[in-house]
Order: structure tokens, then C-alpha cells, then sequence
């Protein structure tokens, strides 16, 4: 996935993701810093807590955590709860 030069990913092969990326980036708090802002707060989430807190779907969430996982800001905490569809989903904390 590539980036831009704040580290926000967008789709290779997509123009309008491309163009999402790149838009207003002066000002703008990205779904990204507002998911990390959120570790600041909580010590450990879930991506279904954390699109719930940032009131975002998590389809928009989980690649932020993805992203703030690479970025070795984030990382698996090791455990992981029971999820909202019966599935054991990761709970992330802060490196």
C-alpha cells in the first residue's frame, strides 16, 4: 500500500483514495492520529472499540490500526476478547 508523506495509505490503483489521501492534509486530524489520540486514553482497545469511540465504521478503523501497527506505534497486547459476532478479536496497546 503506499503512502503519502504523513504516512496516510490509500489504495495503488485508485485515483479517488489517491486524491483522499492527499486532500487538505494542513489541519486535518486524520482517522489515524484520532485512533492513536485514543490510546492515550485507554490503555488497550479492540478495532470495535475504537471505531465505537471515534463514532467511525470499522472498516475505516482497523487499516489505522494496521497502520499504527507498522509504524511501531501500536501491537498486539496478546490477548483478546470476545468479539461483538462470537469471534476472538486482538486488543492493541501502546508500545
Amino acid at each position: 500500500m503506499p503512502y503519502n508523506s504523513q504516512k496516510i495509505g490509500y489504495a495503488g490503483g485508485s485515483k479517488t483514495s489517491k486524491n483522499a489521501a492527499y486532500n487538505d492534509l494542513n489541519g486535518k486530524i486524520t482517522i489515524r492520529q484520532q485512533v492513536f489520540n485514543l490510546f492515550k486514553t485507554h490503555e488497550n482497545l479492540t478495532t470495535e472499540e475504537a471505531a465505537e469511540l471515534c463514532g467511525k465504521a470499522e472498516i475505516s478503523v482497523q487499516p489505522r490500526l494496521s497502520e499504527l501497527k507498522n509504524s511501531g506505534l501500536i501491537r498486539d497486547s496478546g490477548k483478546t476478547k470476545q468479539g461483538k459476532w462470537g469471534l476472538q478479536i486482538t486488543i492493541w496497546e501502546l508500545t
